[in-house]
């Protein structure tokens, strides 16, 4: 009992996983190995996939590791290349403040931006989303696309 109430509270359990990115100015091999040796500069990355071709770039973060789309963008700018948009797959909680709904996922907080009615997102339960976020905004706004509850 103990262990998973350990679990819970754990910051591998609630954590940013993944970020994908459309990007601008990654269209050739150089840009996009250096844009690669930046990113890995970062820290806490696990995988990065890069696609010239789509102009994305994929990041997917070890168990624990913070995530920072400020120092993304400022690695990237250092190539040149620009962020049009970025996604995320993270795993936390739905609070409710002051009539608000606010993501939780390890050290990061979302304020969670209007949704299709049909999505009812349980608040307190343990989910993983996927969504579309504005990291300029502060606190940082996410619109989740999907979720699914964590088994």
């Amino acid at each position: 009992m103990f262990a998973i109430a350990l679990a819970s509270v754990m910051p591998g359990f609630a954590q940013v996983e993944k970020a994908a990115m459309r990007t601008t100015g990654i269209s050739c091999g150089t840009c996009a190995a250096v844009s690669e040796i930046y990113l890995r500069q970062l820290g806490g990355i696990d995988k990065i996939s890069i696609s010239m071709s789509k102009e994305a770039i994929m990041v997917s973060y070890k168990p624990g590791a913070a995530f920072q789309p400020k120092a993304i963008r400022e690695a990237l700018k250092k190539t040149d290349v620009g962020i049009v948009q970025l996604q995320i797959s993270a795993r936390g909680r739905i609070q409710e403040q002051s009539g608000k709904r606010f993501f939780l996922a390890g050290m990061d907080k979302f304020a969670v931006t209007a949704s299709p009615d049909s999505l009812q997102l349980p608040v307190g339960m343990p989910i993983v989303v996927e969504g579309i976020l504005n990291d300029q905004a502060m606190p940082m706004e996410l619109k989740i696309l999907t979720f699914k509850p964590v088994k």
